[in-house]
């Protein structure tokens, strides 16, 4: 029985990947490396973002050196642009049918609290959430991974066994966090991955609509 919905934020529940290609290549010039497209980023793209950086062929020590302020960089052409983006197709009715089934819903992610409620408030989805799980600051994500632990704080506070919660991403990640929880996971295709490297990490189910994720609960539930 599913009773947690647990949300990664970027390229899942917000259509942003294309955004976020575009501010890397602003970000990028402080290493002097070429420009990236969507479909390498997608090939590439891993959390800690140093990682991804390494990745494409950017020294280690050169990301060090200068990552906060490759980091400030995307951030202020991110929340230039971030406004114009919307969510992805069918995130409102399915977090309205989740609220209606009595289901939670949070975000898990390694963006910031603070800006992802700015765009949950802006999107009208922030009465559908019960909970943003996230970064305390914009740079976290540079070279920590803390989604896995915060979900984890969250439903052992909530009484919620890992069973009972749904995890929902578009990236490696998301699929790796659930088998490491012991939870069934949903992969979601045109975020911030290829379809291939997801259907290589096997999730329990590969879908290219939020929508769909209703008909899977109602399997699950009965």
């Amino acid at each position: 029985m599913i009773k947690l919905v647990a949300f990664d934020w970027n390229g899942t529940l917000v259509a942003d990947t294309q955004t976020v290609v575009d501010c890397t290549n602003v970000q990028l010039k402080v290493f002097e490396n070429k420009k990236i497209n969507i479909k390498i980023y997608r090939e590439y793209f891993e959390i800690p973002v140093n990682k991804f950086f390494e990745n494409i062929g950017i020294d280690p020590k050169v990301v060090e050196k200068s990552y906060r302020k490759s980091g400030d960089i995307f951030h202020f052409e991110y929340e230039k642009r971030v406004n114009k983006c919307r969510t992805r197709r069918g995130a409102k009715t399915l977090l309205a049918w989740l609220s209606g089934q009595s289901i939670k819903s949070v975000v898990f992610s390694n963006h910031a609290t603070q800006r992802i409620n700015e765009q949950t408030g802006r999107l009208k989805l922030t009465k559908y959430l019960d909970a943003i799980l996230a970064n305390e600051t914009i740079h976290d994500a540079y070279t920590i991974k803390g989604k896995e632990k915060r979900l984890l704080e969250y439903i052992e506070r909530n009484k919620i066994k890992s069973s009972e919660v749904l995890v929902v991403g578009d990236t490696t990640e998301e699929i790796t966090i659930a088998k490491d929880m012991n939870t069934q996971v949903v992969a979601i295709s045109n975020g911030h991955s290829t379809t291939a490297r997801l259907r290589e990490a096997k999730p329990n189910y590969l879908i290219n609509n939020l929508g769909q994720i209703t008909s899977i609960i109602d399997k699950i539930n009965h």
